[in-house]
């Protein structure tokens, strides 16, 4: 019986799907007619739904861009079906800290369920109180489970490379003058500029200080996160880390005590659950905090980036930070690449040659992530092998990790960079304009910095169909914000799903959600999504994403399975993930009505919409 009537329903969907294709044009109207038999084809499905084979052996946890936002990733853990916390045995009683008090404190431990995979997409730490933390549990969950946790790296996790020369000692004997804003901001302050904003600040109570009494570490560290590193608020976000760790543990930095108790427990608390004295923290401490976080061999992001990858690959998902696109596909820059306005001439963008003067084209898909992922882990050895500048300062460890996640350094080929994501969507139409002007700039200019802020193509078939052919069949990426949930485009316009999950610029202004809005930050409001992959294998799955949006609205959305399973019935919500005929895109599904989002650059709307009146495009595959 269950065999015939899993027979009789395929038959029922595969006639539903060929009279919902009979239509020749480049895109299909999708109105009310569509939402009705999306409606019976969810009927059918729950009406085998007991007596399909288990479908939920395979499961994939993603999250990214935490940045050191502790709260948010107790939340997710809390409501992950992949990741959980277990107590960890011989820290679960009193402790001692440098306080007269004692605290009765349960530390835990980071854990994965069986027969799953945890993926974290990179930007570990910079916008909360939780970076030291945050990463120290990724590096322990990753010894422990070394083959099912893939960390990757961001563009936030590798710039800090730049701490251990640019505030050496030796670095802050250079002249004032000598220190630019960065290359690839024109509009940032040079260090000149901050200095004298922050003479101006001291000259009420102290009208003899001068410039050279402000150069000091505290104020290149300074001028560095909130110039040239877009963090202006992680110097305090440290020192309260600091004050926190220092209470909890006893110590910090780490004593050899502590990192001999292998692995370091986690504690539990949100960060406001504890009260500590920031005032106790001196700038000095604050600096000394970043310098050995990224110096020292047990520093938590030098441990980070020591198991991290560029790229990942579980079975038709690959996982990147920022972009698969025509231009960053195949290409694996040199290990020479310098952070610095490129001075080779410009590869060609239309059609990447194979033969190109700064890096190497790999064909398949496999070997291009390995590749990329030896450069990561060459550049870390050349890092570690000479972290300062030479003495002519033309040259320092590290460089090339440097130069990947900047784009005008690579001539707009970044994968850690380059992104799809604009107005909280993966693809608008002015992006595609801004995009077009861009390549024109960069080839009749010679202009790198036309690179800076443009969004990939997500419809270009070219990568689509590149991956297709090595059976990848699916793209999870972070890096920008995509709005108060992810952004993700359907299969069915190249063959590829996309999924952007970036929710750190989530909180909505248009709306008022009282005191709890910030619950997650400024930023985030009270937004958080949970991304899930699962199925059958790692070769045959779905997209489950649930989450809050900034409204506070809880959703939860199963999207349609891909990969090569002929003899299984796909389920899922085949409305989302597609473009609406005019402009919106569908994000989620909430209750009896969809979530629908549009935009341009970092301004997002949204709108609310019944699933009658949700009219979609789409796009035939042209195979």
């Amino acid at each position: 019986m269950k065999s015939t009537l899993h027979d009789i329903v395929k038959l029922i969907l595969s006639f539903a799907c060929v009279t919902g294709k009979c239509c020749a044009f480049h895109s299909i109207v999708l109105g009310h007619q569509q939402n009705n038999r999306t409606q019976r084809h969810r009927t059918l499905q729950s009406l085998i739904e007991n007596n399909m084979p288990d479908d939920n052996n395979f499961r994939i946890g993603y999250v990214a861009d935490v940045e050191g936002h502790w709260d948010y990733f107790l939340e997710y853990v809390q409501r992950s079906n992949v990741l959980y916390w277990e107590e960890h045995e011989g820290h679960n009683t009193n402790i001692s800290t440098t306080t007269t008090n004692n605290y009765g404190i349960t530390f835990q431990r980071l854990k994965l369920r069986p027969n799953t995979h945890f993926v974290y997409g990179g930007d570990s730490v910079d916008k909360g109180p939780g970076d030291i933390r945050l990463c120290r549990a990724l590096v322990d969950l990753k010894k422990q489970y070394p083959d099912h946790v893939h960390l990757l790296v961001g563009n936030r996790d590798l710039n800090k490379i730049r701490f251990s020369s640019e505030l050496s000692d030796d670095d802050m004997e250079r002249p004032i003058e000598d220190i630019k804003r960065p290359f690839w901001d024109s509009n940032a302050k040079s260090y000149k500029e901050h200095l004298e904003e922050v003479k101006q600040t001291h000259a009420a109570t102290n009208s003899d200080c001068t410039l050279d009494d402000l150069n000091t570490k505290t104020e290149r560290l300074r001028w560095m996160l909130k110039h040239t590193l877009g963090c202006p608020d992680t110097f305090e976000f440290r020192r309260e880390e600091i004050a926190y760790l220092d209470k909890i543990y006893g110590s910090y930095p780490p004593t050899c005590e502590t990192h001999e108790s292998s692995p370091v427990p986690t504690v539990l608390h949100r960060t406001n659950d504890v009260d500590v004295d920031r005032t106790k923290v001196t700038d000095e401490d604050v600096v000394e905090s970043f310098n050995y976080e990224i110096n020292h061999s047990e520093g938590s992001l030098r441990q980070y980036l020591h198991h991290a990858s560029i790229a990942s690959i579980i079975g038709n998902t690959i996982f990147v930070h920022g972009a698969i696109d025509r231009l960053t596909m195949r290409f694996v820059p040199s290990k020479y690449s310098k952070f610095d306005l490129p001075t080779s001439p410009p590869p060609s963008f239309a059609e990447p040659s194979i033969d190109i003067a700064d890096g190497m084209m790999i064909d398949d898909v496999h070997e291009w992530v390995q590749s990329l992922n030896e450069y990561l882990h060459d550049g870390l050895k050349d890092f570690e092998s000479r972290p300062h500048w030479n003495e002519e300062r033309t040259s320092r460890g590290g460089e090339a990790l440097l130069a990947i996640q900047n784009r005008p350094s690579m001539w707009g080929r970044s994968v850690v960079c380059n992104s799809y994501a604009d107005g909280g969507v993966v693809a608008t139409d002015d992006a595609e304009e801004q995009r077009k002007q861009a390549l024109r700039v960069a080839e009749e200019e010679l202009n790198p910095l036309a690179f800076e802020g443009v969004a990939s193509n997500v419809f270009d078939q070219a990568p689509a169909d590149w991956l297709l052919a090595h059976g990848i069949k699916r793209i999870v990426v972070g890096h920008k914000p995509t709005g108060d949930c992810p952004a993700v485009l359907s299969s069915a316009y190249t063959g590829v799903e996309v999924c952007s999950v970036d929710t750190s610029f989530a909180r909505r202004r248009d709306i008022s959600t009282g005191e709890k809005s910030n619950r997650f930050g400024v930023n985030r409001g009270d937004a958080i999504a949970l991304v899930e992959i699962a199925g059958s294998d790692c070769n045959y799955n779905r997209l489950e994403i649930s989450g809050t949006l900034a409204d506070g609205t809880e959703y939860s959305n199963t999207h349609p399975h891909i990969g090569n399973n002929e003899d299984a019935i796909t389920t899922g919500d085949s409305i989302l993930g597609k473009k609406t005929v005019d402009g919106w895109w569908v994000k989620a599904s909430v209750s009896d009505s969809y979530h629908l989002c549009r935009g341009k650059g970092r301004t997002v709307e949204y709108d609310t919409r019944s699933e009658e009146d949700v009219v979609v495009c789409h796009q035939l595959l042209k195979r």
